[in-house]
């Protein structure tokens, strides 16, 4: 069942990995931060975790805490700044996706890419993840 989720309100993740990033934490927060302030969305929650994309949920204690904020604070987003900051893992991905999904909210990108709901945006999702 799903529950009334706010598409005005987000929760971010951030996530890196490695020591050559080429965006990092700061430059993520960033870039989420001017599409919030873009679209008119407040980010009501941040978290961050500093493990492979490949790591299991249970191994992410950042993702963890930002999947039980958008369901706490009835967020309609879970914002990333590209989408293989969320998942380098097409499962990991559509486990992310389908939990938040059942409190009617939905992954957004602060790129732009895969947004939509088109099959195309699908395919580019399911391509990245």
């Amino acid at each position: 069942m799903k529950t009334t989720a706010n598409p005005r309100v987000a929760v971010a993740y951030v996530r890196c990995s490695t020591d050559e990033q080429h965006l990092g934490p700061a430059a993520q927060r960033t870039q989420i931060e001017s599409w919030a302030a873009r679209e008119g969305i407040t980010v009501a929650a941040w978290h961050t975790d500093a493990v492979s994309g490949a790591a299991e949920i249970d191994a992410r204690p950042g993702l963890v805490a930002a999947l039980a904020d958008v369901v706490r604070l009835r967020a309609g987003v879970l914002v990333v700044a590209k989408r293989d900051r969320l998942a380098r893992d097409v499962a990991i991905a559509a486990a992310v996706e389908r939990t938040i999904g059942r409190s009617g909210a939905r992954v957004q990108t602060a790129d732009g890419t895969g947004n939509g709901d088109t099959p195309a945006d699908a395919f580019m999702r399911h391509m990245l993840d």
